[in-house]
């Protein structure tokens, strides 16, 4: 196969620019590894509203699932709350959000190939392309691009074969979370951001989704705890412990 930009990943970002691509007139062709583009969920789903004047679409009302107020710190026993502004939000379905920004890629004119993972490059001097081999369910492709972007993610294929080398123990923070349901969320019109040595680096949150659902993580950016024991100790705080006592993992 042939065509003007082929772009490596499917999420947000690769979408996007396989959409904006092609509604410039170039020939494009999108692919992403996973079977179904926006499964597993990536991100805590949510985004803040001083974000969408700059987005090119506007995100259907029925993807806003919660709208939340501000942000509530956390740290030493110590709460701070923002409110408005630059802290306000939305809770988003990412599978759909996902799935949505695909389809109007392909609505556009792009071509998305899934289950379709990138495994060799051939890129002539000054890194314009030659070919890029793929792997699909159905055998090896081929496809032959003038230009590729790379909107695969920090285990960036594109930038292994391209030569980059990423230490992702420097770079790069890990997070375990889980949507949960049945909580008592206390002031559920906030994101929870939760500070302290049970998360090396980073956080710990309670984003909601309804008055009783969330989804709730813990973040590391330094290796010096394991992921699962930063999750444990986040879970005995007792902030943290009374909201989600009787809680169900849901994914």
């Amino acid at each position: 196969m042939k065509c003007d930009v082929l772009v490596v990943g499917a999420g947000p970002a690769g979408s996007s620019a396989a959409r904006a691509a092609t509604e410039a007139g170039a020939k494009t062709i999108f692919i992403d590894k996973k079977k179904e583009v926006g499964v597993p969920v990536q991100c805590a789903e949510c985004i803040g509203k001083f974000l969408f004047p700059y987005l090119p679409l506007k995100i259907p009302k029925e993807q806003l699932i919660w709208e939340l107020d501000g942000v509530s710190f956390w740290a030493d026993g110590i709460t701070i709350e923002r409110t408005g502004g630059i802290w306000s939000s939305y809770a988003i379905n990412r599978k759909k959000l996902d799935k949505w920004l695909a389809d109007n890629a392909v609505n556009a004119g792009a071509k998305l190939l899934t289950n379709a993972e990138l495994v060799d490059l051939e890129v002539n001097e000054g890194y314009t392309m030659k070919k890029a081999m793929i792997k699909t369910a159905k055998g090896e492709m081929i496809i032959e691009p003038k230009v590729l972007i790379a909107a695969d993610g920090v285990d960036s294929t594109v930038l292994k074969l391209s030569g980059f080398n990423m230490d992702k123990n420097e770079n790069c923070g890990e997070i375990l979370s889980y949507e949960m349901q049945n909580l008592n969320i206390y002031r559920p019109k906030y994101d929870h951001v939760f500070m302290g040595d049970f998360s090396p680096g980073s956080y710990g949150y309670i984003f909601p989704k309804s008055g009783s659902t969330a989804n709730i993580g813990v973040g590391r950016l330094f290796q010096e705890k394991d992921l699962s024991e930063c999750f444990e100790e986040f879970l005995e705080i007792p902030q943290v412990k009374r909201q989600i006592k009787n809680g169900i993992n849901v994914e």
